[in-house]
């Protein structure tokens, strides 16, 4: 018994028999055409994702999950390398500044070292050191 007044449109073969009204959408799994009157894909099953279920890009798979591994690998490889560059980029920037602490001790002590500086700095301390005017003389030993 059909509730108000529909009526069972289905032959005993389980073929619709008649032809559904206007109001009613058919019922069941429809297949999308991917591919178009010209033979080629249409951009619509590129971008709603339909194409990624057809047996020639299904075979390619294993390829592509390789390339992103490549692809991941190879990113990894680039921050090592940018990483290992800028701790060397830092390792010169301290070389160059212990570099010119040390240039710059040596010539504080080249200056210290000359013989005006060295007589001027006993003067200022006041340390009882003279000058001989001559020079010291070498004693050699004599051999029988």
């Amino acid at each position: 018994m059909n509730l108000f007044g529909k009526r069972d449109r289905k032959s005993k073969n389980g073929r619709q028999a008649t032809a559904p009204r206007k109001d009613e959408k058919p019922v069941g799994a429809v297949k999308p055409s991917a591919i178009n009157e010209s033979g080629r894909r249409s951009s619509k099953s590129i971008f709603s994702g339909d194409v990624l279920y057809s047996k020639s890009v299904r075979r390619h798979y294993p390829f592509m999950l390789y390339c992103c591994l490549l692809i991941l690998l190879y990113m990894g490889y680039v921050f090592t390398c940018q990483q290992v560059q800028r701790e060397e980029i830092t390792c010169r920037i301290e070389l160059q500044r212990v570099r010119s602490k040390a240039l710059l001790y040596s010539s504080e002590r080249l200056r210290a070292t000359r013989y005006n500086n060295i007589v001027e700095e006993i003067e200022t301390r006041k340390i009882g050191i003279k000058q001989w005017n001559t020079p010291p003389q070498v004693i050699k030993r004599i051999e029988n």
